[in-house]
C-alpha cells in the first residue's frame, strides 16, 4: 500500500513530542529521575529541620559536621549515574547501533544507509560540518551524522570530502562551520598558493 501525506511540524510541537515520548518510551527511567530528585530535596529538607539531631549524632560517631550532606550528595550523584547508565542500554536496546553505515554523496545531499534506517541530507538541510578528532561531523539541526576518519583512505580523501561539503553549504551553515573546518580549508588555500 502506497500511502503519501503532506504536513507541517512547528518546532514547539517538536519540543513537546521530544518530552512527551521520552517520558512515554523511557517511562523506568524517568521514574527514576524524579525519585532520586524527590528524595534528594527531600533527605536536604530532613537534614535541615532536624539539624541539632544530625549534628549530635554526627558528632556522636566523630564525623565532621558536614558528613550527613556529603554522603547525601554521594547517593544522589551515584544514583544519576547508575540511572543514566541504565537510560542508556535501554536505548541500545531499541536499535543497533553498531551496524555498518554506508555513506553516499551525490548531487543532491549526503545519504546515510544502515540495515535498518536510512537518511538523505540535502544540501540545503545541512546546517552545520564539525571536524571532532576522529572524524568529520555533519548535521541537520540537533541531528549529528559523524563520518569516522576510518571510512576514507587517508586524511587526504577525508579533507577533500569536507571541502567538497563546505562548497555546497548555504551562506548560514557555512557561516557555523568555517571555524570548525577552517584549518581544512586553510591547507587548501595553502597548497594552492
Amino acid at each position: 500500500m502506497d500511502r503519501e501525506l503532506t504536513y507541517q511540524m512547528p518546532f514547539e510541537r517538536l519540543v513537546r513530542l521530544s518530552r512527551s515520548a521520552s517520558r512515554k518510551a523511557h517511562a523506568t527511567s524517568w521514574f527514576g529521575y524524579l525519585a532520586a530528585i524527590g528524595l534528594f530535596c527531600t533527605a536536604l529538607a530532613l537534614i535541615m529541620i532536624y539539624d541539632e539531631a544530625v549534628q549530635d549524632w554526627q558528632r556522636s560517631v566523630g564525623l565532621p559536621w558536614f558528613a550527613a550532606f556529603a554522603i547525601i550528595v554521594v547517593v544522589y550523584v551515584a544514583a544519576l549515574w547508575t540511572l543514566r547508565r541504565y537510560a542508556l542500554r535501554q536505548m541500545k536496546g531499541r536499535a543497533n547501533y553498531d551496524s555498518d553505515v554506508r555513506m553516499r554523496q551525490d548531487g543532491g545531499g549526503l545519504r546515510f544507509v544502515t540495515d535498518q534506517v536510512e537518511y538523505y541530507l540535502k544540501w540545503p538541510g545541512i546546517s552545520q560540518m564539525l571536524m571532532e578528532k576522529d572524524g568529520v561531523a555533519v548535521s541537520h539541526g540537533s541531528l549529528f551524522f559523524l563520518i569516522p576518519n576510518t571510512a576514507f583512505t587517508g586524511l587526504q580523501e577525508r579533507d577533500a570530502f569536507v571541502r567538497a561539503v563546505f562548497g555546497r553549504l548555504g551562506a548560514e551553515a557555512r557561516a557555523r562551520s568555517e571555524k570548525h573546518v577552517g584549518s581544512v580549508l586553510a591547507e587548501s588555500i595553502g597548497a594552492k598558493a
